[in-house]
């Protein structure tokens, strides 16, 4: 090391008792490691800077062993995904000295295949739990099978805020109000329980959490690297784990308030079997008439129930069967230009879950799945007044998607390079419905059972180049084949992280993504919620494409509470769909007919620091996207920025207990408005004259002018500010632990999530307009509540 710039990494007990006589001259540095090493027991292999001595003769002579386990909760047994594995050599006493790792999977498992026999120190860490270290000794004559439980440590987080990781390493806030990926609206993202994809999960556009925190074990975002196994929307990820119940105890909890209530009991059953159940009902709607004086008020309500339950089979093997049904319904009737619109909506989803866990050996683990999906969706407008129509006019929806899927995968821990995870999906999907022109604002549409088989493959190598070095090479290759003709794609996945010490990381990635599957989206009414249908790709309606690259750095600080990340990104995107019509054509019954296809860019950068545990916990995030979308249809072909572009978007949250019975917090978010610019320019128009009606959703045309298209932009996402704050306070009643809670918050949209305004059209197919005002921002409105677990 004096003459060569390099560092000499070995063993004490592979050099102990040997010495070497050598010289050279002007040689290189493997010809003086050749002469320095001939005649030993001793090989060298060169890992970038460093120069790594092993012991021939000794790793020949032994045969290795492979360590594996499960890492769970103590309090309830549950699995602990993610927690970090480190394996030293307990002849290496200092705490950075170089050891083997790995992080556990997403079911808790861990492996260290090909060790050596001796006496290690293995150390355990996971956020919100006690580190665990054990001394270990590792025999030559059998694979160990070493299960380790974590004890949690006071971790102080909020219910509206769940808690997971965004990429490889950096996490994120909660699930609130839809998620916006990166200038994508909530309706592209995919969402997960348990594995199975839920279509339209979210409760009054966001406002109430998705799903009931008491159900959920662990939550991935991700919005940068896409691991090979996820597939099908240029959005981001959230996959969201349901728990497995207590295994100690039989318990619950039970609570009521202003907005709704909820029940929910967990426990042990006869042969290692556990139960979930939850149940939630909210009722915002029971305090509008408190705070609305005239008009009539939107009825609105929504009910979510989830049940789960686990057999363990052996001590490495497990069989779940977990359940979920969701709904949310609205009515409204509003007034205006001598008509009435009465409103009558429902939609809501269904899933069930059985899934296979086993560990086949020390460095492999199976797992396997089949489930069940449908969404309904039934909107129901009835106009009165028009003499034309005596009785009024009808003008019902509906829509449905049934999903059956069979997946397979297996995760094989090669060796301490090398782990391999490879898997196979197949999904039927069923679709049909009936769409009137109100609701699709473009041409009625009749979907009559259709149907599609997707069927996906895909493999990943994790692989450790050098110590601090690890890469995920993986690719994901689909196939979907329906009525509407045959695609097929291969996305390749790749990630990079570097450790650059104990605690700096540096990381990027680069992520292919096609989307076939596609949500409808255009610029009428429901422009964020709720989601209307979905449509296979055809010929015209090719599958999206998108291309996302990603480079970020983190810095740890103590025992990894505070967490610094900054991160910028940029996503290109192909076959991007909008639909225009001419309204002085003949109505058109095919959306194909109707779809065109643009491009689109979105880049930016996000900051964001992160205390995770502790009295005092919480997060300071900001992100900066650019986003733009082209068209040929539109606006002369040049490009404009979409309307679910956020701009700017801060987000602060705050949880502090100054003592254990009580806990104050804050949530602040706040999202520029779409950028201003030309009215003419954002709204496309080619012409202007008495028939322009960019805000009906249609483009006219008559003699004499010009092809006028539609403001794709008529009804922007407005800025968004959000504040919540909250205290709770624990106690006693009855001699169980209580929790008392006020939370006030505002948000657009909280009780009554349309607003509408009723008004005579000028365009000359349609007799009316319906127009979604930009919803006013509420005071601050109390939120009281009390908990009972038992």
């Amino acid at each position: 090391m004096k003459w060569f710039p390099v560092f000499i990494v070995y063993l004490d007990r592979d050099v102990e008792g040997k010495s070497v006589t050598a010289s050279c001259a002007d040689c290189r540095i493997e010809e003086a490691l050749d002469r320095v090493l001939a005649g030993t027991s001793l090989s060298w292999s060169r890992q970038g800077n460093q120069v790594v001595l092993r012991g021939r003769e000794a790793r020949a002579s032994r045969p290795l062993s492979a360590l594996s386990g499960i890492v769970t909760d103590s309090l309830t047994g549950e699995s602990v995904p993610g927690a970090v594995i480190i394996l030293r050599d307990s002849a290496l006493r200092e705490p950075g000295a170089a050891g083997r790792w790995c992080p556990a999977n997403e079911y808790g498992f861990y492996a260290l295949p090909r060790l050596s026999p001796g006496t290690y120190m293995l150390t355990v860490r996971a956020i919100g739990y006690e580190n665990a270290s054990l001394p270990l000794v590792v025999s030559a004559d059998r694979a160990i099978r070493f299960d380790v439980v974590l004890r949690p440590r006071d971790i102080t987080l909020e219910e509206i805020t769940v808690e997971g990781e965004r990429t490889v390493i950096a996490s994120s806030g909660g699930i609130a109000r839809g998620v916006y990926i990166r200038s994508t609206p909530s309706d592209r993202n995919n969402y997960l329980l348990d594995g199975a994809r839920i279509y339209n999960p979210s409760h009054f556009g966001g406002v109430l959490s998705t799903f009931s925190g008491e159900t959920l074990d662990d939550v991935q975002v991700v919005v940068g690297e896409l691991s090979p196994w996820y597939g099908g929307d240029v959005g981001g990820i959230l996959d969201l784990s349901v728990r497995q119940g207590n295994l100690e105890r039989l318990a619950g909890s039970a609570g009521t308030g202003t907005m709704g209530s909820h029940v929910s009991l967990e426990g042990p059953l006869p042969g290692g079997t556990t139960f979930l159940a939850s149940f939630r009902r909210s009722y915002p709607d029971a305090a509008i008439p408190f705070l609305k004086n005239g008009g009539t008020p939107g009825r609105l309500g929504s009910y979510e129930a989830i049940a789960k339950l686990t057999r363990r089979i052996s001590s490495g093997s497990s069989v779940s069967l977990c359940g979920y049904a969701g709904g949310d319904s609205y009515t409204n009737s509003v007034e205006g230009a001598g008509e009435e619109l009465s409103n009558d909506f429902a939609w809501g989803n269904r899933m069930i879950n059985l899934r296979w866990l086993d560990i086949a050996s020390p460095s492999t683990f199976l797992y396997a799945s089949a489930d069940y999906t449908r969404y309904d969706l039934r909107l129901g407008q009835t106009l009165a007044g028009d003499p034309q129509y005596r009785g009024g006019i009808s003008l019902p929806s509906w829509f449905t998607i049934e999903d059956i899927g069979v997946r397979a995968g297996a995760e094989h821990y090669y060796d301490e390079e090398h782990t391999l995870r490879a898997g196979v999906g197949l999904t039927r999907h069923r679709l049909a419905g009936s769409l009137s022109a109100f609701a699709t604002q473009v041409a009625p549409l009749e979907m009559r059972s259709a149907s599609a088989w997707e069927s996906s493959v895909y493999l990943q190598d994790q692989w450790l180049i050098l110590p601090q070095v690890t890469a995920r090479l993986g690719a994901r290759a689909t196939s979907f084949a329906g009525d509407g003709g045959t695609y097929s794609a291969v996305d390749p996945r790749f990630s990079l992280l570097v450790e650059a010490g104990e605690q700096t990381s540096l990381y990027t990635s680069l992520t292919a993504i096609n989307e076939f599957m596609h949500p409808y989206r255009n610029s009428g009414l429901f422009i964020y919620y709720p989601g209307i249908f979905w449509y296979p790709p055809t010929d015209q309606a090719r599958p999206s494409t998108s291309l996302q690259a990603t480079l970020g750095l983190e810095e740890r600080f103590g025992r990894d509470d505070v967490v610094g990340s900054a991160e910028v990104f940029y996503r290109s995107m192909h076959n991007l769909h909008e639909f225009v019509i001419d309204s002085a054509a003949a109505p058109r019954t095919d959306l194909n007919g109707a779809v065109i296809l643009g491009t689109g860019t979105a880049y930016g950068a996000e900051l964001s620091v992160r205390k995770r545990s502790g009295n005092l916990a919480g997060s300071l995030t900001y992100s900066l996207t650019w986003g733009s979308q082209r068209f040929a249809e539109l606006n002369a072909g040049e490009p404009f920025v979409p309307r679910f572009d956020r701009r700017h978007e801060l987000q602060i949250e705050i949880s502090w207990a100054p003592d254990e019975h009580l806990t104050l917090g804050a949530l602040c978010v706040l999202a520029s408005h779409l950028p201003q610019s030309n009215p003419e320019k954002i709204t496309g128009l080619r012409s202007t004259g008495p028939l322009s009606t960019p805000d009906t959703g249609y483009a006219t045309s008559s003699s004499g002018r010009g092809l006028e298209i539609i403001d794709v932009n008529g009804n922007r996402i407005p800025g968004f500010q959000r504040l919540e704050l909250s205290v709770a306070r624990s106690l006693s009643l009855w001699g169980l632990p209580c929790r008392v809670s006020l939370r006030m918050l505002n948000g657009y949209g909280l009780l009554d999530p349309f607003v509408w305004t009723l008004r005579g059209s000028r365009d000359i197919r349609s007799k009316w307009d319906i127009m979604l005002e930009e919803p006013a921002l509420f005071p601050l409105y109390p939120l009281i509540g009390l908990t009972v677990r038992f």
